[in-house]
């Protein structure tokens, strides 16, 4: 489903924002996404395109800036706090759920290249010869407060018949597209996400796969039509991590509530698909975007270094 050329995700158009001299702005003609160039990000960026920047990635879901080659661990986590504070996993709430990072300690370092180091079970001890695949979701919805943003920078990327794409979701869009009723239905109600240690043995992180806790319920509760700090725009917020819809019904009718939803979000019409180059680096507004990746040919690395910031309690 496309799209008009010249409106960003959140429905407005891409030249009413304030984008600075030097950019060159265009949507990526899916639902999801916009495309910018012009900008050395390794460098010390203007402020009126700091304040663009800013202003494109909370229409958009999601801001591509490809050819990104000298971006690095330690300019990525200050671009980082563009958006927030700086977030990562395992340094709130008490949780041991912290996976490998660069040499910067606010960038994450997610990679095939050496999973034994990084306490994952090796892609070979589990798969063969491909990776899995990344369900639908938005990051950390495990915690009662996710990051706003993520930033992933392809820092080593195998060539596009390898597979590893990476598709995001515009939950604007299918919030929009629920029947009346369903909307009044889900006034007010709330989902439970899967716990952390459950998060955690999804990703093969061996200190969870025989944890009791990942059997156990999250205490999170998360808003189902979760409204953006910004747009004001709601979005069905709901994922693959969803255990269930709690509401004034049994929690069979709330499992079969949380499936019903995530087929809905998961619709083909709402996605956009990103074949990565190197060094593209993509932000993506996890408040209001569902992302997913495919698997890839594990004989080739693929390297990201992903950063996030930000952490707005959803309502």
């Amino acid at each position: 489903m496309n799209v008009h050329a010249n409106i960003l995700m959140s429905g407005i158009a891409a030249d009413a924002l304030p984008v600075a001299p030097g950019l060159e702005v265009a949507t990526t003609g899916g639902p999801v996404g916009t495309v910018v160039r012009g900008v050395d990000l390794a460098a010390d960026v203007r402020p009126d395109m700091v304040f663009s920047l800013l202003a494109i990635f909370n229409h958009s879901g999601l801001m591509i800036v490809p050819g990104q080659e000298r971006l690095t661990p330690d300019r990525q986590a200050q671009i980082a706090r563009w958006f927030g504070p700086s977030f990562v996993r395992g340094r709130k709430e008490g949780k041991r759920d912290q996976l490998p990072m660069t040499e910067n300690p606010f960038v994450q370092l997610l990679s095939n290249r050496d999973q034994k180091a990084a306490g994952l079970i090796p892609v070979e001890d589990r798969n063969g010869a491909a990776t899995q695949p990344l369900g639908i979701h938005s990051d950390v919805q495990d915690y009662d407060v996710p990051p706003d943003v993520t930033i992933l920078h392809g820092a080593i990327i195998p060539p596009p018949s390898a597979g590893g794409n990476t598709h995001f979701g515009n939950l604007y869009m299918a919030y929009d597209d629920l029947p009346r009723e369903m909307k009044q239905r889900l006034d007010g109600a709330k989902w439970r996400p899967h716990s952390t240690y459950r998060t955690m043995r999804g990703v093969q992180q061996k200190e969870a796969m025989a944890n009791p806790e990942a059997d156990r319920d999250s205490p999170v509760l998360h808003p189902v039509a979760r409204t953006h700090p910004v747009t004001g725009r709601k979005a069905l917020w709901v994922s693959s991590f969803t255990e269930e819809v709690v509401g004034d019904w049994s929690r069979e009718e709330g499992v079969a509530l949380a499936k019903q939803l995530f087929e809905h979000v998961a619709q083909p019409k709402y996605w956009y698909t990103h074949i990565w180059s190197p060094h593209d680096v993509l932000f993506w507004d996890n408040r209001c975007v569902n992302h997913r990746r495919d698997s890839w040919d594990s004989s080739y690395v693929r390297e990201m270094h992903r950063a996030q910031a930000g952490g707005s309690l959803p309502f």
